[in-house]
């Protein structure tokens, strides 16, 4: 009795065993195929290779970031037409921490054209109203010009005094001239880091310097500024030296203390 209470133990731990061993071979194939899928860029799939591998291992830290990462990704390319909330999954995508580096790049290249097609947008709208404003005021000359031969003497005065003025505001909000590689520095400096442990991407957005900060102490991106990982988006203002770090929760910016 007690053999073949044995064997049927022994059978019953090979059968176990042997299903364990195909549900890791299906859950590593699944991941390798949704890998593969990122680099080609057919983000439907991978999303489902990845749904597939935590079919297998439901609460794979793995499976589940990238799983994370590449809807996220879908959402903002649905989204298109909303730009700031496509630029706010996107933002997600790069910020996630150990996702894929094939897709952060493709992430930060389809963010740069979200951002520029919302400057021409508002360009264009600006560009509109400004020429609305300028026949309107083309319409109203003729009745201020009248006006305005009575009251040149006053009117030259203010005008005098009005460029005295703007002459001085100038002078005084450019008084400090903060180089981006200043602004870098400080920025690299509130963070919390080395300017040997991060890349930044910085760009001249007048009032501010917007930058993107990332690792380059990575396993899979330590050599490639395209895919590292990113430690945060911050911004840099020129007047007053404050520096504030992208909170994703609510998509506003706060400032470091």
């Amino acid at each position: 009795m007690k053999k073949t209470l044995l064997v049927i133990t022994m059978i019953v731990a090979l059968v176990l065993s042997g299903c364990a061993n195909q549900e890791d071979q299906a859950y590593d194939q699944a991941m390798k195929k949704g890998q593969a899928a990122l680099v080609s860029k057919d983000y439907d799939a991978a999303a489902g290779y990845f749904k597939k591998a935590l079919s297998y291992k439901k609460k794979d830290q793995k499976a589940t970031i990238l799983s994370a990462q590449t809807n996220n990704f879908l959402v903002a390319k649905s989204m298109m037409d909303h730009p700031d909330q496509a630029i706010t999954s996107l933002n997600a995508v790069i910020l996630q921490k150990n996702g894929s580096g094939a897709l952060r790049k493709d992430a930060r290249e389809l963010r740069d054209k979200v951002m520029a097609a919302k400057q021409q947008n508002a360009e264009g709208t600006s560009s509109s109203q400004a020429s609305q404003s300028s026949s309107s005021t083309s319409s109203e000359s003729s009745s201020t010009a009248a006006s305005s031969s009575s009251t040149d003497g006053s009117s030259s005065s203010s005008s005098s005094a009005s460029s005295g003025s703007s002459s001085s505001n100038t002078s005084n909000s450019s008084g400090e001239t903060v180089t981006q590689k200043q602004a870098e520095a400080a920025v690299i400096k509130a963070a919390g880091y080395t300017p040997d442990e991060v890349y930044v991407d910085t760009t001249d957005n007048g009032a501010y310097y917007s930058m993107e900060l990332r690792e380059n102490h990575t396993n899979d991106s330590a050599a490639d500024p395209n895919t590292a990982p990113s430690a945060g988006f911050f911004r840099y203002y020129k007047s007053s030296g404050k520096v504030t770090q992208l909170d994703l929760l609510s998509n506003t910016y706060k400032e470091i203390k």
